[in-house]
């Protein structure tokens, strides 16, 4: 398997098994399901016309998900020191109490911009480029599609940084989603998808005006 292959020779390709409402979604059986999920959200928000069974999990990986000539691979990028298995036991331990909708907490919610997304996906690459994961051949036919999942953030509209910054780290195209309703992709390269070319330096919504 090449990751320039189409979806028709990967027979590898399947529609993961979403978890039920008893699962622990964070479960590493589900990690197929939660990339899935973060692909279809952020295709969902470029308004390109993607069908949700058409985007397939590969494995294995990389890349994880595949949709038309696309090949994403999906990278989270959380708080520092943040265990989501332990909020997600608090959760459920509350709820069985019946303490759930009691034990909210007030908060300033944090302005994220995409120049501070910019800045959390720099800081991301740079760490990944010293682990040194993936060689350049891997990277030049890779779209890379971070979720950037910040507790206590709320995403304001404002300037995309320029593409050129993200050139060096040699990936195929860059990308990223917060809020599961905002998708900005940042580079991309000639040869990406056309759908991820258009977009690049634009902020694209779920619900934005038709116009855009």
């Amino acid at each position: 398997m090449t990751a320039s292959s189409s979806p028709r020779q990967l027979v590898n390709a399947y529609l993961p098994d979403p978890p039920s409402d008893d699962d622990d979604r964070f479960a590493r059986a589900f990690k197929p399901w939660r990339e899935w999920n973060v692909a279809v959200k952020f295709l969902t928000n470029l308004h390109c016309g993607a069908d949700d069974s058409k985007v397939f999990c590969i494995e294995p990986d990389p890349p994880d998900v595949v949709y038309e000539d696309a090949r994403f691979e999906v990278k989270e990028i959380l708080d520092p020191r943040r265990r989501r298995h332990d909020e997600v036991k608090a959760a459920r331990r509350l709820d069985q109490d019946g303490h759930g909708k009691s034990n909210f907490h007030q908060y300033t919610p944090k302005d994220l911009s995409p120049i501070d997304m910019g800045h959390l996906v720099l800081a991301e690459l740079e760490n990944m480029r010293i682990k040194g994961r993936y060689t350049a051949p891997h990277r030049e036919h890779l779209d890379l599609l971070f979720y950037i999942n910040k507790l206590e953030h709320w995403f304001e509209d404002g300037s995309v940084p320029v593409a050129t910054i993200f050139e060096s780290f040699g990936w195929r195209s860059i990308s990223a989603m917060v809020d599961g309703g905002t998708s900005i992709v940042f580079y991309a390269k000639p040869s990406a998808p056309t759908f991820l070319i258009e977009n690049v330096g634009r902020v694209r919504q779920r619900y934005e005006p038709l116009d855009n």
